[in-house]
């Protein structure tokens, strides 16, 4: 399972009424569930965006109804407001953190800022964001984990088809965005975010769009030109 070509449409809709850029969510969602609209994890949450018992509950549907809708309708009726109810989040890592534990978006702004601890189930459920083993969960943990997540070439292929509907708009930096602007210099983003190789197309029926290699290689350098400012 992928995401569905609506779903582009439905990641600029969330920005345009005040949220996240596309490629601030898309390497979350693909943290969370590989891009894959049918999981469910074993505490019950479901979706590309693994939406829990709580915002379950708000769309008055069982994990199972929301698992089978299409990440389209997920992003729309799901992640859009749930996002919107925490914006502005500037940058992947904001996103991560009000998918994650929004109570701790109006304190824990700094990379350094500690999360949850060893020995609570925010901790326990999540420990896999502690990759070092510390005992504790910080910003930054999130921030690593978007970063392993937006180096992946599904992510970089899902950035430049949302870009591709808006060829006047420039990807910004996955990770850091504009929320830690100092810190984006630590953050190498993968140049392949252009499908390295030629021709690539995107045939996207029913009047959305197709991506030719001159899209592709606008979308290559206004990358290159984007990590050049963020690396000076």
């Amino acid at each position: 399972m992928s995401l569905d070509p609506a779903s582009y449409v439905a990641l600029w809709s969330l920005f345009d009424q005040g949220g996240p850029r596309p490629e601030y969510v898309l390497p979350v969602l693909w943290a969370e569930s590989s891009f894959d609209p049918t999981v469910i994890n074993s505490i019950g949450c479901a979706g590309v965006n693994q939406a829990c018992q709580g915002l379950l509950n708000q769309l008055g549907v069982s994990a199972a109804t929301y698992a089978s809708w299409p990440a389209s309708q997920q992003i729309r009726l799901g992640l859009t407001p749930y996002m919107l109810a925490y914006s502005p989040l500037r940058s992947g890592t904001r996103v991560y953190q009000a998918n994650y534990l929004p109570v701790t978006l109006a304190t824990a702004r700094s990379l350094s800022s500690v999360l949850a601890r060893a020995g609570t189930s925010y901790y326990s459920s999540n420990a896999g964001f502690d990759t070092d083993r510390k005992g504790f969960i910080t910003v930054q943990d999130l921030a690593n984990s978007v970063a392993r997540a937006a180096a992946q070439p599904a992510v970089q292929r899902a950035i430049a088809a949302a870009y591709a509907l808006r060829p006047n708009e420039s990807p910004q930096d996955p990770v850091y965005g504009q929320d830690y602007s100092p810190n984006a210099r630590q953050y190498v983003i993968a140049a392949s975010i252009a499908l390295l190789g030629g021709a690539v197309a995107y045939s996207i029926h029913e009047g959305t769009f197709d991506l030719i290699w001159e899209d592709v290689d606008r979308i290559f350098h206004g990358w290159s030109r984007s990590l050049e400012h963020w690396l000076t």
